[in-house]
């Protein structure tokens, strides 16, 4: 497999996470919003479910008998990182609409390829560069909510959100080292266990009684189940297997065109017999989420043939 081959391969799985994570931030979107009363109780949620597909990994694949001590360390870091990264974002959807939060957070393949550079040796060319341009542009405006004035307004979120795209770029370039000797399966296995040690810190005793409770309801039992039991753990790993073949700095950016899966299901679940959103789709939204969407595919079409 030629290296080319190789960044293919990762943009496809890249996109493929990309798609399946739109559905687990829909899913996410609820649960926070209307299911779950408060936010330590849906970290408690990802903390078991992090926890219990980590013990399932290492059931199925082991332990691999080679484990250098650097890699392993990365590989736990990076884990870390990701569970920064959501506490951060949460954080910032406190002070800023979510949409508007979205589009700073997913500024983030910017900080991947100027980290990757010194720290991975990785090289973009000029067409690189300008598509991980292109991308982030489609993967901000359409996270933007339209307004006649004060688009974007820096505030006490802003520093917040940039934290968090931070944080999700470390945990992009951290994973990526860890996979060049440790195998794909325990990668995703120390990487849920890292990032669910990390998140289980901001849970409390008492939102074990408050989890019970709410998984009562049928919607928000098939929320969780769905979201964060199957799909969330297949993003995961569609996603570390894209690190692990393609460029980081390239699977990153395809992995920033997830706000394009996000509008395109919830603007479904926003209508007709579904009702489960309440998201903006009027003609003038619309129209400016195309141009967004173009941005997003061009941008990723261009890192595929360039």
């Amino acid at each position: 497999m030629t290296p080319s081959l190789e960044n293919v391969m990762g943009i496809w799985l890249a996109l493929m996470s990309a798609a399946v994570f739109g559905l687990v931030t829909v899913a996410d979107k609820r649960l926070i919003s209307v299911n779950m009363p408060n936010l330590s109780s849906f970290y408690l949620i990802i903390v078991i479910t992090l926890y219990g597909h980590t013990g399932l990994a290492i059931v199925v694949s082991g332990i691999p008998d080679q484990l250098p001590l650097a890699h392993l360390l990365l590989a736990g870091i990076a884990g870390l990182f990701w569970g920064a990264s959501l506490w951060t974002m949460f954080i910032g959807y406190r002070f800023e609409e979510a949409s508007r939060a979205s589009a700073v957070i997913h500024t983030f393949p910017v900080f991947v390829a100027l980290l990757a550079m010194p720290f991975l040796g990785e090289t973009l060319s000029i067409a690189q560069w300008f598509a991980i341009l292109i991308v982030v542009v489609g993967a901000f405006s359409i996270s933007l909510r339209i307004s006649a004035v004060n688009l974007f307004t820096i505030n006490k979120a802003f520093p917040i959100l940039i934290a968090a795209s931070i944080f999700t770029a470390l945990a992009h370039v951290s994973g990526k080292y860890a996979l060049e000797k440790i195998e794909v399966e325990f990668v995703y296995a120390v990487r849920n266990f890292c990032m669910a040690t990390f998140l289980a810190m901001f849970s409390r005793p008492k939102d074990t009684v408050t989890v019970i409770h709410a998984l009562k309801n049928p919607q928000t039992l098939a929320l969780v189940i769905i979201g964060e039991m199957i799909l969330a753990p297949i993003g995961i790993f569609l996603n570390v297997a894209a690190s692990s073949l393609g460029a980081i700095s390239i699977v990153s950016t395809v992995t920033a065109s997830r706000p394009f899966f996000v509008f395109l299901y919830g603007s479904i679940l926003s209508v007709g017999p579904f009702r489960l959103l309440e998201e903006s789709i009027d003609i003038r939204t619309l129209s400016i989420k195309a141009v967004s969407i173009a941005l997003i595919i061009g941008g990723i079409a261009l890192l595929s043939f360039g």
